[in-house]
C-alpha cells in the first residue's frame, strides 16, 4: 500500500521543486547573466511486485541551465572586442580634443607668426613690430608647451587606468578560481551548482571587458582562462598579473614578476595599450618633430643674422653636449650637426675692418673642445666650453665683433695681384650655394684708359661668370655688376696681365648647422614640443631678432628668407609646410576617431544581435513561465487530491474488513 503513496508523494515532490524553479527563474528574470533553469522530468524506477513491475510515479533526473555555448562564446568575444573599441575612442577623443581647441591652435599660431613676420619685413627696424613677432613666437611655444603638457595627462590617466584595470583582472580571476573551487565541490556531491555556473560565467564576461580571454573547459565543469594567451585561472588556482612602463616608454602587461610583456590585443587594456604606445606616442613624436624642425629651421636663420646692434661680442649656447670630450655625432645633441662649413666674419669696430673666416666642421671626429680650438683660431674671438651645462661661449677680443652672417670680407684676398689699382668685391650675395669668385686680369696697363683691359670672373670650378670691361671706357671707382648680387670695382692704377683676386661668397654660413646644434645666437631654446621656448635675451630685447644680413638697419633680406619657412615643404620628407604637418597630425586623429566610432557603432549592432539571441534561449518569459506554474500547481493540486483519495479509499477497506475480522 505504501506505493500508492509514494507515487502520490513523488508528484507532490516533482512538482513543489518545478514550482521552486520557476519562482527562482521569475526572481532572476532582470539578473545580469541568469540562464533560464528548466527541470527534466522522468518515471521513477518501477517498483517490482512478483511478476508485476508497477510504476512508483515521477523523478527529476537533472535541473538544466538553457545555454548555447558557441553564442555565449561569441558574446565573450564581442564583449572584449567592444571594450576595446570604446577605450581607444574615449581617448582618440581626448587627443582630438586637445588637437583642436575652441581658438588659438598651434596652426593658427604659426600662421599668426609668420604673418607677422611678413609685416616685419616691411618695417625692418620697427621695434614695436620686432616685439609683436617675438611675442607671437612666445605664444607659439607656450602652446606647444601646453598641448605636449595635456598629452602627457593623458598618457598619466591611461597609465592610472590601466594599473586599475590589472588590478580587476587579478580580482576577477581569482574569484573565477574560488568558484571553480565551489563548481568542482558541488558536482562532487552530486549537486548541480546551476547558479554558481552562472555567477562565474558572469565573471568571466567582466574579465572579458577588460582583457581578451579564451574560457578553456575542464573537468567537473571547471573552467581554465587563458588572457593574452597566457593562463591566469587554472582550476582553482590564479595568476596575478601587472603594468609597468618598459624601455622606449612602452606601457605592458606581463605576469606578476616577469619582465616579458603579454599579447594583449582586446578588453579596455588592450585598448588602453593600444592609444597609448601607439596613437598617443605618434601624435606626442609628430608633435615634436613639427616643433624640433620649426624651431631648427628658425634658429639657422636668426643665427646666421643679424639684429639692430649688428655683431655680437659674446654669445652664449643653449644646447650641451654629455660631453665635452667625445665626437659631436656621439654627444647626445638634439639636433646633431653634420659635416660643413661654419663662416665667422670678425669685425674690427674701431676701422670697420672685416674679415670672413671658414671653420670646417666633422663631427665624426670633432669634440665639442674640439670645435671651441678650431673656433679660437680665428684671429680675435675665443671659444670655451662649460663643464658643468656642455656648452660653448664665444667671444671676441676688445675692440672686435663676430657674427655668423656670411658677409663679404672687407677687401679680397690679393696674393695673386700685383697691380696698384686697388680692387673692391662689394654688394649682398643671392645665391644659392657658396663659391668662390675669382677674378682676372686680361692684358696689362691702366685701369679706364687701356684699350681693351678686361677682368675676368670665374667662379670655384672654373667657369666663366662674365667678362667686364676696366680698360677705355671704364670710370675708375666705378661699380661693376658682376652676378648674384656681387659688384666689383677698381680704383686708379695700373693692372697686370695675370692677377688675380678673389672672395668668398656666402649664401649658407651654417652649413654643418653647428649653431643651431649648440644653441648660439639662436631664436629658441628646447628642441620638441615639451620644451621649446624663446631665447630669454630676445624676449628682453627683440632688437636682437636677425632681420639683416649684411648690417644695414633697412635691410631685410633675412627676414625674408625667415618668411619664406612658411611656404616651404619641410616636413614628411619634403612634401608638408608647417601648417600642412600640423594638418597631417589632427586629420589622422580625426580619421582614427571616425574609423572607431564606426567600429564601435558596428560592433554595438552585432553585440545587440548576439544579445537578443542569447535571450531568446536563455532568457526568461515571464509570460511562460506564468503558464508553467499554473500548470505545476494544478499538478501539485491533483497530486494531493490523489493521495486524498488513496487514503479515503483505504480508510474504506479498513472499515470493510474490521467487521469480517470481528
Amino acid at each position: 500500500m505504501s506505493s500508492l503513496f509514494d507515487v502520490g508523494l513523488s508528484a507532490l515532490d516533482a512538482s513543489q521543486s518545478v514550482l521552486n524553479l520557476i519562482g527562482n527563474n521569475l526572481a532572476n528574470a532582470n539578473t545580469p547573466g541568469y540562464h533560464r533553469q528548466v527541470a527534466d522530468l522522468t518515471e521513477a524506477d518501477p517498483t517490482q511486485i512478483g511478476n508485476v513491475s508497477v510504476g512508483s510515479g515521477v523523478q527529476i533526473s537533472d535541473t538544466r541551465r538553457q545555454i548555447d555555448n558557441l553564442l555565449e562564446t561569441a558574446l565573450t568575444n564581442q564583449t572584449f572586442a567592444l571594450a576595446d573599441t570604446s577605450a581607444q575612442l574615449s581617448t582618440v577623443q581626448q587627443v582630438q580634443t586637445d588637437l583642436n581647441p575652441s581658438s588659438g591652435s598651434i596652426q593658427d599660431q604659426i600662421e599668426q607668426f609668420f604673418n607677422d613676420v611678413n609685416t616685419l619685413a616691411t618695417q625692418p627696424s620697427d621695434t614695436t613690430q620686432r616685439t609683436v613677432v617675438v611675442n607671437d613666437a612666445h605664444n607659439l611655444a607656450d602652446a606647444f608647451n601646453s598641448l605636449s603638457s595635456s598629452l602627457d595627462q593623458i598618457q598619466s590617466g591611461l597609465d592610472t587606468q590601466l594599473n586599475s584595470s590589472v588590478s580587476d583582472i587579478n580580482s576577477l580571476a581569482k574569484r573565477i578560481a574560488q568558484l571553480n573551487d565551489k563548481i568542482q565541490r558541488a558536482y562532487g556531491n552530486g549537486n548541480p551548482p546551476n547558479d554558481l555556473l552562472d555567477q562565474r560565467d558572469q565573471l568571466v564576461n567582466q574579465l572579458a571587458g577588460d582583457i581578451n580571454v579564451q574560457a578553456i573547459p575542464a573537468n567537473l565543469n571547471q573552467v581554465n582562462i587563458l588572457a593574452g594567451g597566457v593562463p591566469i585561472v587554472i582550476g582553482n588556482q590564479s595568476q596575478s598579473l601587472q603594468y609597468s612602463i618598459a624601455s622606449g616608454n612602452q606601457g605592458q602587461v606581463s605576469v606578476a614578476g616577469s619582465s616579458t610583456p603579454m599579447s594583449v590585443t582586446g578588453g579596455q587594456a588592450g585598448g588602453l595599450l593600444a592609444v597609448r604606445n601607439g596613437t598617443l606616442q605618434n601624435v606626442q613624436s609628430q608633435l615634436d618633430t613639427l616643433a624640433g624642425t620649426l624651431a631648427q629651421e628658425v634658429d639657422n636663420a636668426q643665427a646666421t643674422g643679424l639684429g639692430l646692434s649688428g655683431p655680437s661680442t659674446f654669445l652664449s649656447g643653449t644646447r650641451g653636449v654629455t660631453n665635452l670630450n667625445v665626437p659631436l655625432d656621439r654627444a647626445g645633441l638634439a639636433f646633431p650637426p653634420q659635416g660643413g662649413t661654419l663662416y665667422v666674419s670678425v669685425t674690427d669696430l674701431s676701422t670697420g675692418t672685416r674679415t670672413l673666416t671658414p671653420v670646417s666642421i666633422d663631427p665624426s671626429t670633432q669634440s665639442l673642445n674640439d670645435v671651441a680650438a678650431a673656433l679660437s683660431a680665428v684671429p680675435n674671438i675665443q671659444a670655451v666650453t662649460d663643464s658643468q651645462t656642455g656648452t660653448l661661449q664665444v667671444l671676441a677680443k676688445p675692440g672686435y665683433a663676430f657674427d655668423f652672417a656670411g658677409r663679404l670680407p672687407s677687401a679680397p684676398d690679393t696674393s695673386g695681384y700685383t697691380g696698384t689699382a686697388t680692387p673692391q668685391v662689394g654688394g649682398q650675395y643671392t645665391g644659392t650655394n657658396n663659391d668662390t669668385y675669382t677674378f682676372q686680369v686680361a692684358g696689362s696697363g691702366t685701369v679706364g684708359s687701356t684699350s681693351g683691359l678686361q677682368l675676368q670672373v670665374k667662379n670655384s670650378s672654373g667657369s666663366l661668370i662674365t667678362t667686364l670691361n676696366i680698360g677705355q671706357g671704364y670710370t675708375a671707382g666705378t661699380p661693376l655688376t658682376v652676378a648674384n648680387g656681387i659688384t666689383v670695382q677698381l680704383a686708379s692704377g695700373t693692372v697686370n696681365d695675370g692677377d688675380t683676386f678673389s672672395t668668398p661668397v656666402v649664401a649658407q654660413p651654417d652649413t654643418a648647422g653647428i649653431l643651431t646644434a649648440l644653441g648660439l645666437g639662436t631664436f629658441f631654446t628646447g628642441s620638441k614640443a615639451s620644451d621649446i621656448a624663446v631665447q630669454p635675451a630676445l624676449l628682453n630685447n627683440p632688437g636682437l631678432l636677425a632681420a639683416s644680413r649684411n648690417g644695414d638697419s633697412g635691410d631685410n633680406s633675412n627676414l625674408t628668407r625667415l618668411a619664406a619657412l612658411q611656404t616651404q615643404p619641410l616636413l614628411a620628407n619634403g612634401t608638408q609646410t608647417f601648417s600642412q604637418g600640423y594638418d597631417a597630425i589632427t586629420g589622422n586623429v580625426a580619421t582614427q576617431v571616425q574609423a572607431l566610432t564606426n567600429q564601435q557603432t558596428s560592433q554595438q549592432a552585432l553585440g545587440q544581435q548576439l544579445q537578443t539571441q542569447q535571450q531568446s534561449v536563455s532568457g526568461i518569459d515571464t509570460n511562460e513561465e506564468l503558464v508553467n506554474l499554473m500548470n505545476f500547481q494544478q499538478a501539485f493540486q491533483v497530486a494531493s487530491e490523489y493521495i486524498g483519495s488513496v487514503n479515503t479509499t483505504l480508510q474504506s477497506l479498513v472499515q470493510i474488513i474490521q467487521p469480517s475480522i470481528a
